[in-house]
């Protein structure tokens, strides 16, 4: 990678220089030719040029004065190109130069070519024309012009330098904020997958980041509780089953090994046995409604229900001595909730099934409606010892009895009120327990208002 870098960076900096040679040459013959067209003017006025004694020889000086100013070596020709006085030297000085080599004149009839020349490299060589048919001919070499111009590469490319410098750290900084807190992120969903339920990484960074750094502790936390939620539930379930399947093998042992030879006892050991597999088959009906619902299988119905029908259908369902029953009226000044009639009919029963379950004998279970101008609520209130507040957070949850010491003979497996609870959230609604004008819990489910 280093190799690959470096090789990158001198193949750019071959194609720089070579670019800008090219323009530096093209510069440099640009200005040299306005300045030999301004001096063949001043030489074609002088008259000839002469190293002799007198005015020529003058001339001659301050001749090569210009071409020391101009920085290049100046030289005349006649019409055919031979030339006639050079300031360059004696081992320098060519004895001819072809001018219609030299290009195109330009509109001031000057000429300028790069040329080739033996044992001195290339030549910048431009010539301009002389009053009479010479010509005025400047020569520098290409060297020169690049060594004249090394100090502003080197500037240049200090300043490239520097500013890659500057770039690189800037760049490295900013991408190590940005990619610290993505490599944390990813090293916590290693260990999420790893097995290290809620794992908790630190929200840092720019605000998305931090954001999302933000829903990953949200979703970890999740997580963790679906996980524990479900170990929960499994050992639940393994607590239900445990306990008829060990009565039913108890029970059908002491049948089988002839432990039991009384007629009463061997028929009620039987009728246990049917009790116990009616229990385990119960539990296994509301464990497939709970998947079903969680699977999203189950279709919920959206619709006006006739609650009339309803509260007469709970009358019939729930008849009985043990307590008080009161089913008002359910669609209060001709309020009806939007929902599943089924579903509500089935919410509706296992609440008032369970008020009168927890309900003393003698007790009193009223059920009744309420509405506003968008809802519609259920009521299921009950004169039984209530629900502290600590614990209604969680009797929604499976498997969750508060009352430890009953069975479930009397206090069901603990997954009545999460299956309503389940059901009034996929009709739109929710469920809430409070505080009962009668003394118990009131258990209220809220609808949308048809």
């Amino acid at each position: 990678m280093v190799a690959v870098s470096a090789l990158s960076a001198l193949v750019v900096f071959v194609v720089f220089y070579i670019a800008w040679l090219g323009y530096t040459v093209d510069v440099r013959a640009d200005e040299l030719s306005r300045q030999v067209s301004a001096l063949a003017k001043g030489v074609s006025a002088g008259g000839p040029l002469d190293s002799a004694a007198g005015a020529g020889e003058l001339r001659a000086q301050i001749f090569r004065v210009q071409a020391g100013l101009i920085g290049a070596r100046l030289a005349t020709t006649d019409a055919s190109g031979r030339v006639t006085f050079t300031t360059a030297t004696t081992a320098e000085a060519p004895g001819a130069i072809s001018i219609d080599a030299l290009g195109e004149p330009d509109g001031r009839g000057v000429r300028g070519a790069v040329r080739v020349v033996p044992q001195s490299g290339r030549i910048l060589v431009v010539a301009a024309p002389l009053d009479g048919g010479g010509w005025l001919v400047a020569m520098q070499a290409v060297r020169e012009i690049a060594a004249a111009r090394t100090g502003v590469v080197l500037l240049l490319l200090g300043s490239m330098a520097v500013s890659l410098l500057v770039a690189w750290g800037a760049g490295g900084y900013v991408a190590r904020r940005l990619t610290a807190p993505l490599i944390r992120l990813r090293q916590g969903a290693e260990a999420i997958s790893a097995g290290e339920w809620g794992h908790q990484v630190t929200v840092e960074g720019d605000e998305e980041v931090g954001s999302l750094a933000d829903s990953f502790n949200v979703m970890s936390r999740r997580v963790a509780d679906a996980y524990s939620a479900q170990k929960d539930f499994v050992g639940d379930v393994s607590h239900e089953i445990r306990t008829p399947i060990t009565s039913i093998q108890g029970f059908a042992g002491a049948l089988l090994d002839g432990t039991v030879t009384d007629p009463d006892t061997h028929d009620r050991f039987l009728r246990l046995i049917r009790q116990e597999a009616r229990r385990l088959a119960d539990l296994a009906t509301t464990l497939l409604a709970l998947a079903d619902l969680d699977s999203g299988r189950v279709r919920i119905a959206c619709g006006p229900v006739d609650v009339a029908a309803v509260a007469e259908a709970l009358r019939a369902r729930h008849a009985t001595d043990a307590v008080e029953l009161s089913i008002g009226t359910l669609d209060p000044d001709g309020a009806r909730p939007l929902a599943d009639e089924d579903r509500l009919l089935e919410v509706a029963s296992a609440l008032i099934g369970n008020a009168i379950r927890y309900t003393p004998r003698g007790g009193k279970v009223e059920v009744s409606a309420c509405a506003d101008e968008t809802h519609w609520t259920l009521l299921v209130d009950d004169s039984g010892p209530g629900i502290p507040a600590e614990a209604r957070d969680r009797v929604f949850e499976r498997f969750v009895r508060l009352d430890p010491a009953r069975s479930s003979d009397e206090g069901g497996a603990g997954l009545g009120l999460a299956i309503c609870k389940r059901i009034v959230e996929m009709m739109g609604g929710s469920i809430a327990v409070g505080d009962s004008p009668l003394g118990g819990a009131r258990l209220a489910v809220t609808l949308a208002r048809a």
